[in-house]
């Protein structure tokens, strides 16, 4: 029923624990590795050995850039070849964490079938006119700004800061540094600039997190679809495009009206800086009373507690859950036989 596509670069120990979380034999998992810094894989080498678990990798993967979404495109066409009957193409990261059973994760894909749902985050964010943004990088020499472990980010002469407002993420030109994992961000070129404009006046930009759960219907549309690659040749410049190309994209196409903003991911930002928090141990409440199938982000590396503790909860609830179901069995079979 379920075609997942986890992302990951790193903490294969902990990758191993989330495909043992939810695996079955129904669906299908296609593994996509960044094997930029060739991280030991070793701990999901048995789970590669699956009919239904799938290994790929990239190494041509910079933060900031199209890599990702390069790949989560590819994947998604890759599983429409894997396996032809599931339903829903969720996308995890390796640091991700199923936090309800994958019974309840089921119905909960299985009622959205039913509409042919597509659930989503997405909206449109405000206008930003170039002129109006500050360069950041005055000087004639490109300079680090930023250090992601596995990616390096330089601002060149001239360029602004895409993280000023959402939609100067479109007024910047991004370009990937082969297998270094580099990325460099400057601002967009006049040309450029004036054909973006004009594109996103015919279809407006929308902006949204890069974790969903799409209906096959959508991948197999978008597969075949000129406006699909038409948009991705647009936005494999701009920043961060994994967070654009999809909302974009459905929210410009017939799909528009199947979207639930209920995209099922808690993920807390908290402070000035709306950076993704590390769940710790103090988060259990909050991932206790939440509604949503999935959680990001975990690192055994920063607290194996609340990984521990999740997982653990989780099977627990399942065990209940087989337990209930046997015991409704029980009783259906016992008054059919009265």
């Amino acid at each position: 029923m379920i075609a997942y596509h986890i992302l990951c670069h790193d903490n294969f120990a902990q990758v191993a624990r989330l495909l043992e979380s939810l695996y079955s034999a129904n669906d299908v998992f296609l593994i996509d590795i960044d094997d930029g810094k060739k991280p030991k894989t070793d701990a999901i080498k048995n789970w590669s050995q699956r009919d239904n678990v799938h290994v790929v990798r990239d190494s041509n993967i910079g933060w900031g850039a199209s890599g990702t979404l390069r790949k989560t495109i590819k994947g998604a066409f890759h599983l429409l070849e894997l396996d032809d009957a599931w339903q829903y193409y969720v996308v995890l990261s390796g640091q991700d964490l199923p936090l309800k059973s994958n019974a309840h994760i089921k119905s909960v894909l299985a009622e959205g079938a039913r509409h042919k749902t597509n659930f989503i985050r997405t909206f449109q964010p405000p206008h930003v006119a170039l002129e109006t943004v500050e360069i950041a990088n005055k000087g004639k020499k490109s300079h680090m700004w930023g250090d992601r472990g596995h990616t390096k980010v330089y601002a060149k002469p001239g360029a602004i800061n895409p993280q000023v407002a959402m939609y100067a993420r479109t007024l910047v030109d991004v370009a990937e540094a082969g297998e270094d994992g580099a990325v460099f961000v400057g601002t967009v070129d006049p040309l450029l600039h004036k054909h973006r404009e004009a594109f996103y006046k015919r279809y407006p930009y929308h902006m949204g997190a890069n974790w969903f759960n799409l209906h096959r219907e959508l991948i197999e549309a978008m597969r075949g679809d000129p406006f699909a690659y038409e948009l991705y040749a647009e936005m494999k410049t701009t920043f961060i495009p994994d967070e654009s190309y999809f909302q974009t994209y459905v929210m410009n196409s017939r799909f528009r009206n199947s979207v639930s903003q209920d995209y099922g991911r808690l993920i807390l930002r908290p402070g000035p800086i709306p950076r993704v928090k590390t769940f710790d141990i103090d988060d259990w409440s909050t991932i206790r009373k939440c509604n949503e199938l999935y959680g990001r982000k975990f690192d055994t590396r920063h607290d194996s507690k609340i990984v521990n503790r999740v997982l653990a909860d989780r099977a627990d609830t399942q065990v209940k859950s087989k337990a209930d179901s046997a015991e409704a069995k029980n009783e259906e079979k016992l008054a059919k036989s009265a």
